[in-house]
């Protein structure tokens, strides 16, 4: 299995709920994060407008979602066609999920995904 994590704008999220949907993904968590890297932060406008500054880390969201191997390169390929180049930007992450268990049926490895 591989953990896939994928940290985007906002606004990209309903696309990339449908590529893991295409692929019959079980389950997928998102949650907003901040942080830096190479993209640069806008000027935000504050007390009514009259002052600007930027801020040092920009919103993101962070989603992830345990896939079997046999899928893993495929949805990575379908998410670099579907959100990957200069409109979005963003990160993926691909790591080694060695276990997962299913709390309620105590099922093991793929089948608890």
């Amino acid at each position: 299995m591989k953990k896939i994590e994928v940290v985007i704008p906002d606004r990209a999220l309903p696309e990339l709920n449908a590529v893991f949907k295409e692929f019959n993904v079980g389950g997928m968590t998102h949650y907003r994060v901040e942080g830096r890297g190479r993209g640069q932060a806008k000027p935000v406008s504050v007390g009514r407008g009259t002052s600007h500054y930027v801020p040092e880390f920009i919103p993101r969201t962070k989603v992830e979602a345990v896939v079997p191997d046999s899928k893993a390169e495929e949805i990575i390929s379908r998410i670099l066609d579907k959100i990957g180049g200069p409109s979005y930007g963003g990160k993926i992450f691909v790591s080694e999920m060695p276990v997962a268990i299913d709390l309620k049926t105590r099922e093991r490895g793929e089948s608890a995904i």
